[in-house]
């Protein structure tokens, strides 16, 4: 069976059955040993960081019920990203919406909220309008998990990150495949990338109180898929070259030719995980003046090359088993 093995009552039933089990379920139940397939939480926390750090955000916010286990885990993983970045986390474990509501009007903003699941994204969006705080000027929202249904029942639309169930269900049915053979696994755990932030409204702000340097990531986000240089950039933003370096750099964290470079990558990684394109098909719909560029780059920024990445994607299942 592939089973979200969620609760002890599942648990028990499965134990029972004494039939092979792969768990698809972030939840880490004691005394549950199957095999288990599931999203990365490092990975989820650098796709969050991103998010934010790209529309200017220099702090940032954790809700979701840490009591639990998993959700604690979850958060530590975002947290320890964040000092990896120098950067501080304000956790907040919310007991009604009162307390929900308090919390909001204390946080210093702009600032941008993770939260544990759509529906605590829900909670933030609904708590900010009875405090006529503004989403996402004031709180941009990102959910852990886009639910199609969930976040755009939200006003404004919640964004929130796109996993991979497919790939997780095709790899658990490997791993099963294997099990019911008596064949050896590798490992107990296997740890999958999700595939992107789904933008939406909650997120759709620039917290940047420097007009050029917000003028120059409106300007980046519209066209850097185009095969731009940071000569176009600076033609377009009437601001000295070192000038606007230096204000991107304080602002955003990073130079202009990095932030380029970093947001083609990351519409290539979709494009490689989602579609059938060719290499040199991506490089050019990503904005890199060639194949051989492309390559370097996404190897020195990933830490393997876009080839390798595509096999892990597509070809996880057949390459292990």
């Amino acid at each position: 069976m592939i089973a979200r093995v969620a609760t002890p009552f599942v648990l028990q039933k499965l134990q029972d059955l004494n039939l092979p089990v792969v768990n698809v379920s972030a939840i880490q139940l004691e005394g549950c040993d199957y095999p288990r397939v599931i999203t990365s939480p490092h990975a989820e926390a650098k796709l969050a960081y991103d998010a934010f750090r790209f529309r200017g955000f220099h702090q940032f916010a954790y809700i979701g019920d840490t009591n639990v286990t998993y959700i604690k885990r979850h958060c530590e993983a975002y947290e320890s990203f964040l000092a990896d970045q120098n950067r501080k986390l304000i956790v907040h474990c919310p007991e009604s919406i009162d307390t929900l509501r308090s919390w909001l009007r204390t946080l210093p903003k702009p600032i941008g909220v993770y939260c544990w699941g759509s529906h605590w994204g829900n909670r933030i969006i609904n708590a900010c309008g009875l405090e006529r705080i503004s989403v996402p000027h004031d709180v941009a929202v990102l959910g852990s998990n886009y639910d199609d249904v969930l976040n755009e029942a939200s006003f404004p639309p919640q964004a929130g990150i796109l996993m991979n169930p497919r790939h997780i269900g095709e790899l658990a049915a490997s791993i099963l495949n294997r099990l019911m053979n008596n064949q050896p696994i590798e490992k107990d755990e296997w740890l999958l990338e999700p595939i992107k932030v789904v933008e939406r409204q909650s997120i759709d702000t620039l917290a940047v109180a420097d007009d050029r340097v917000r003028d120059t990531i409106g300007f980046l986000n519209q066209n850097a898929m185009a095969p731009i240089t940071v000569d176009d950039v600076v033609e377009a933003i009437p601001v000295p070259r070192r000038t606007l370096e230096r204000r991107f750099r304080q602002c955003i964290g990073c130079s202009i030719g990095d932030h380029i470079r970093q947001l083609r990558v990351n519409r290539a990684r979709e494009l490689l995980a989602d579609t059938n394109q060719t290499m040199v098909a991506i490089s050019d719909a990503c904005g890199f003046s060639s194949y051989n560029y492309f390559t370097r780059v996404f190897k020195q920024m990933v830490g393997i090359p876009p080839s390798r990445y595509r096999k892990e994607w597509k070809n996880l299942a057949s390459r292990h088993f």
